[in-house]
């Protein structure tokens, strides 16, 4: 698909396990050393480490909206061009198995982005347990985000859930941004209320509106 031949092989095709493989041990290294911490009590540890996990879904939901649905402009390739591999790629081939979850290197860089606010903000000793919850939200985005594409939900809300997403994909893709939870979507005003989410998922694809 890429005609760099780095670019396709490093920073196109992931798989799931790549993402338990890489980040599950960062996630359990940040525990470590919170619970090791005589700082962190164990209560703000667990507590912090959920905070953290809520913390991923309304960042799950800003990047959803704000960076991979930016519109670029007409008139710059290099903008087109951006926005088609950060996120494009995956409207136009929302079935391909190893373009589902975010590169490592892409992952990293917005990990070290989010780092030294989240340690500003929470100081020395308490931002460990946080970032790993926001890692610990990552995953479960990523895997969740892989699932809903790829399987058959049994339960009554994975359906609903796997339903919600391919509306935003074939019907609405300027709403319903959230991915693991519409929770952000109810308090930022982007979970309509119109009839796409009755439609059955056999005609998602088609078009119909």
């Amino acid at each position: 698909m890429f005609r760099i031949d780095w670019v396709e092989k490093y920073l196109s095709r992931v798989r799931p396990w790549h993402v338990i493989a890489i980040w599950g041990p960062f996630m359990a290294y940040l525990l470590v050393q919170g619970a090791r911490d005589p700082a962190v009590p164990k209560v703000a540890l667990a507590g912090l480490f959920l905070l953290g996990i809520l913390g991923w879904t309304l960042l799950e939901y800003l990047l959803h909206r704000f960076l991979f649905h930016f519109e670029p402009a007409e008139h710059k390739e290099w903008q087109r061009d951006t926005s088609f591999l950060i996120h494009g790629i995956h409207h136009d081939y929302p079935y391909d198995r190893d373009r589902l979850v975010m590169p490592p290197t892409v992952t990293a860089i917005l990990a070290a982005i989010v780092w030294f606010p989240v340690q500003a903000l929470f100081g020395p000793h308490l931002h460990r347990p946080f970032f790993a919850g926001l890692v610990a939200g990552y995953v479960i985005y990523d895997l969740t985000h892989y699932y809903l594409h790829h399987a058959v939900p049994r339960t009554a809300f994975g359906k609903w859930l796997r339903k919600y997403h391919l509306v935003h994909h074939f019907q609405t893709p300027d709403v319903r941004y959230g991915i693991t939870s519409p929770l952000w979507d109810f308090v930022f005003r982007t979970y309509p209320r119109d009839r796409y989410q009755g439609i059955p998922e056999s005609e998602l694809e088609s078009g119909v509106r």
